[in-house]
């Protein structure tokens, strides 16, 4: 029987400054029954006491990956249908409506509409690549899978140390698993705050593109390499590329 409940992974680390915007996003979607499960990877902040102020939130505290700690969360809990954010997010009102209705109608994963906010030089644009018309690198932000099916798939690989989404939705196609996409289920993400932040998320990007390259060869072959248009793209690269060869690197000692 299925349990036709929300339940909402979000991972986090000192994210105090933004889980409360977060988590009263998700109260006004006025959706029962629904749980956000936070999974904190110890956090030094004020985490803790912020998630423990709503009594929807499940806190759960544990040194972990985003992968890791997703993979946590999913098992933690009760409702069949699993919605994926990030602490730093914000959720439109609808949200968990829409992403669960789509889920409901035999769908096995659903992707939203995420819309990025913040300082436009740190804003880049997604590459995005299709397998079978399906985007496989929508965002983890707002995705959301049926919790039986993303346990068969053993859920997100803990390697990763990003791109676990893409890699996660490309071994869903593969799988052949149903996906629908919903327009109205808008999450608002926030770009990085400032330039050093900027280029530890590039430097990670190329560090994950490695990762999906060689498990899944072949896949990202055919996608475009975006030469750039100002100095922020630039930057954005070279630190992308930093992040590949490291990888590369790593992967050769082991």
């Amino acid at each position: 029987m299925v349990n036709y409940g929300a339940s909402i992974v979000v991972t986090v680390k000192d994210e105090g400054k933004n889980l409360r915007d977060l988590l009263e996003s998700i109260n006004r979607n006025d959706f029962r029954p629904m749980e956000t499960i936070i999974v904190d990877d110890m956090s030094t902040d004020d985490t803790e006491e912020i998630v423990k102020g709503y009594d929807f939130t499940v806190y759960r505290r544990i040194r972990c990956s985003r992968g890791e700690g997703r993979n946590i969360g999913s098992k933690m809990a009760r409702y069949d249908f699993l919605l994926f954010t990030d602490g730093d997010a914000t959720v439109s009102k609808g949200w968990i409506s829409g992403m669960t209705s789509s889920l409901a109608e035999g769908n096995d994963a659903v992707i939203g509409l995420t819309r990025y906010i913040g300082k436009r030089r740190y804003m880049q644009e997604r590459v995005k690549i299709y397998m079978n018309g399906i985007e496989v690198t929508a965002p983890s932000v707002n995705l959301a899978y049926r919790k039986e099916r993303f346990l068969q798939l053993g859920g997100f690989d803990p390697e990763f140390v990003t791109a676990e989404d893409i890699d996660l939705n490309i071994r869903a196609v593969e799988a052949g698993f149903r996906f629908a996409t919903c327009e109205g289920c808008i999450v608002y993400a926030k770009t990085r705050e400032n330039l050093r932040s900027f280029l530890r998320q590039a430097y990670w990007n190329g560090y994950g593109r490695y990762q999906l390259e060689r498990k899944h060869p072949g896949v990202l072959r055919k996608t475009e390499i975006r030469i750039g248009k100002n100095f922020f793209d630039v930057l954005h690269m070279a630190a992308g590329a930093t992040g590949y060869l490291s990888a590369k690197f790593d992967y050769r000692k082991k």
